[in-house]
């Protein structure tokens, strides 16, 4: 059975964050080609005047598909482009670093249970004698 391409939902999450630490998202995922334009490592049909932060952040409010944030009443906030933009600028910039984050590979909490440990340090196991008074010396004579 091959693998079914298929568009790539990523899940942002703030846990740890001493502010926003309950904020979730869900936001697209972007191919090689979109993600290598959007980190400046080629350039893309668009080339425009804008920074790259800039960039980065009009294209996340694009692939922000949902999220829990609340108005002050309790109603929800459509996650849209308008109400990104309307955020607090700390808040929106944590929630698309976390998404670039994801996009390169980031994960949360520990390695899977089957991960290997990677074993004692080689350091540990060099054995540490001092050098013999009697050194042959080491350059070649011309």
């Amino acid at each position: 059975m091959a693998y079914r391409k298929q568009g790539r939902r990523i899940e942002i999450s703030l846990a740890g964050h001493t502010e926003y630490g309950d904020v979730r998202a869900v936001a697209r995922g972007m191919d090689l080609d979109s993600y290598l334009e959007l980190m400046g490592y080629t350039e893309g049909p668009e080339v425009t005047s804008k920074s790259g932060i800039v960039r980065q952040l009009e294209r996340f409010a694009d692939a922000l598909i949902s999220w829990n944030i609340e108005e002050e009443d309790g109603t929800p906030t459509p996650a849209t482009r308008a109400e990104f933009f309307a955020l607090d600028e700390s808040l929106a910039l944590a929630l698309a670093t976390d998404w670039i984050e994801r996009l390169g590979g980031k994960v949360d909490g520990p390695l899977p249970s089957g991960s290997p440990d990677g074993g004692p340090s080689p350091e540990e196991s060099i054995p540490m004698e001092p050098l013999s008074g009697n050194q042959l010396p080491t350059a070649v004579p011309a």
